[in-house]
């Protein structure tokens, strides 16, 4: 390996973690960032997704987070060091993967420094949604490599990871695997051969076989893998389709606009060149993340991959070697559309503006490739600045982590986070919940059992208590059964014998949850067994103490 390529990758390396390890630090979702901070500590208690909660996202991740855990410790920084390791994986598989396509180095290294400010530095922690999309594009990176190198054992790997990616989310990574069916078939990177279609089937079904026999190994049902993973998820998912407006679809696409703005030159390359590569390419690629971005109905992350969009557009450019002036003004329109929008978030590119309006003037002749570095500079500029400085993925606004507070106070085990979430105005009514919610829950018999129903999945981990709540997290409908549903009774029996088998005494909520303590009622075999009060300190916290011989 060249000099130039080792100093690459460290700087890579040091960008990736150390960007995200800070972001990381700066404010939390509750909803979205706790659940997966109190997953892993359910692992290390003895406690296995579908088996013992109820789960509609993969239980790798949680596996993952326990493992990591066990090696740093059970606090924050370690659910921080997961993403980090992460976000380095993902960067030098994009400098690798774009290497393999022969770009040269420093282009290669730019590409990939983007990436590892977008992918992770949103969240800085790794959720479902960030998980599966990184893993799925390094997936789909190695099968690429494998069809154009003729390297069986990368589809091997290829195919196990992405099988993998599909035990943390279940999409994006199906759109992944049907788009890279379709380039297979394409013959775009290699003809199919009977020998390669082979070790593609093969591998798959040693990865279904591997998971199959891990599962089954930890007492898991293939029935409840099935109910919950595919017949509820997917019911959830079409759900959210079927609620579909034009307000809603524009206001979810609007905020990838920079990526959806290079399906423009691609049509126009491809035209030129009488070969569709290009525009198959990038409209694939938009065409998955504009279904996810609507499918997920979460905040916007696919704008993330606004460098490998940039990538594939010059790499099948550079191909079919069609230089045209038409495609390089529709590039300086985008180029300076998005200064105009990054404006509103920082005055001072501006000047980075007028710098290149003057040295495009002085020097007439600029290669496409400047062009596009220069749009990828600006939109990852304009990102970064909209959803990583900002904190956008918590909801926070400009200015609002200067009055979050050093989580230190709550627990050690939260040093260095800054606590700022939108749940509550005043912050100090946000810290007194927590207090007494920590207050209410030392003062239990150690031997005494209860279900906490909150957004704030911190307790349990930081009193080492066993989490007995039958989901992964709470939100009516959307993480257990409707009461309409044909599930239903399954979760309901599993729901009661939670408490049974458990000896669970006291159900808390406090409220912060999609579940409210009224929601209760909605379980009339558990609302007649409950005596229900609330905590004379605090108007948000609820206990129902559990009649005992009721259920």
């Amino acid at each position: 390996m060249k000099l130039i390529e080792l100093s690459s990758i460290i700087f890579i390396l040091f960008i990736s973690f150390f960007v995200n390890f800070y972001f990381g630090h700066q404010g939390l979702m509750p909803l979205d960032d706790l659940q997966n901070f109190n997953s892993g500590h359910r692992i290390l208690k003895g406690d296995f997704p579908f088996r013992d909660y109820y789960s509609i996202t993969g239980p790798i991740l949680d596996i993952w987070q326990s493992t990591i855990y066990k090696i740093f410790g059970s606090n924050w920084q370690s659910l921080i060091i997961h993403a980090s390791l992460l976000n380095c994986i993902y960067s030098i598989s994009v400098f690798i993967f774009l290497k393999k396509l022969d770009l040269n180095t420093i282009d290669s290294f730019f590409y990939s420094v983007c990436s590892g400010l977008l992918m992770f530095p949103p969240t800085g922690n790794p959720t479902v949604e960030h998980n599966s999309l990184a893993l799925s594009i390094v997936s789909f990176f190695i099968l690429i490599i494998g069809l154009k190198e003729n390297k069986n054992y990368l589809l091997f790997i290829g195919v196990f990871i992405f099988l993998t990616t599909f035990f943390i989310k279940q999409v994006p990574t199906t759109y992944f695997i049907f788009f890279y069916i379709i380039i297979y078939f394409s013959r775009m990177f290699s003809p199919v051969n009977k020998r390669n279609f082979i070790i593609l089937i093969l591998s798959s079904l040693f990865a279904i076989s591997f998971y199959v026999l891990f599962f089954l190994s930890n007492n898991v049902s293939l029935q409840n893998i099935i109910d919950q993973y595919f017949i509820f998820a997917t019911i959830l998912g079409e759900n959210r389709f079927s609620n579909l407006s034009y307000g809603y679809f524009y206001d979810k696409i609007s905020k990838i606009f920079f990526l959806l703005f290079l399906i423009i030159p691609s049509l126009y390359s491809s035209f030129l060149s009488k070969k569709i590569h290009n525009i198959f390419f990038i409209f694939g690629l938009s065409l998955i993340i504009s279904i996810y971005e609507i499918h997920s109905n979460n905040q916007p992350i696919t704008f993330s991959l606004i460098p490998i969009f940039c990538a594939l557009f010059y790499y099948f450019h550079s191909i079919d070697k069609s230089n045209s002036k038409i495609i390089k003004y529709i590039l300086f329109i985008m180029i300076t559309y998005c200064f105009y929008r990054i404006l509103r978030y920082e005055i001072l590119y501006i000047f980075i503006y007028l710098f290149i309006l003057i040295a495009f003037f002085l020097k007439k002749k600029i290669s496409l490739r400047y062009y596009v570095l220069i749009y990828l500079f600006i939109s990852t500029s304009f990102y970064f600045e909209k959803y990583v400085k900002i904190r956008a993925w918590d909801d926070l606004k400009k200015g609002e982590i200067a009055e979050s507070f050093n989580a230190e106070i709550i627990d050690n085990k939260l040093k260095y986070l800054k606590w700022k979430t939108v749940y509550f105005k005043n912050s100090e009514i946000e810290k007194k919940l927590i207090f007494d919610t920590f207050e209410y829950l030392k003062s239990l018999d150690s031997d005494e059992k209860y279900i906490l129903i909150t957004d704030y999945q911190i307790y349990n981990l930081i009193l080492d208590k066993k989490d007995l709540s039958p989901v992964k997290y709470w939100h009516v409908n959307a993480t257990y059964p409707s009461k309409n549903h044909k599930l239903r009774k399954n979760f309901e029996n599993f729901f009661k014998s939670k408490i049974v088998d458990n000896n669970v005494t006291q159900i808390i909520i406090d409220n912060t949850a999609g579940f409210k303590n009224d929601e209760i009622k909605e379980f009339e075999w558990l609302n007649k067994c409950l005596s229900r009060k609330k905590l004379a300190s605090n108007n948000n916290l609820y206990i129902f103490h559990v009649k005992k011989n009721c259920l």
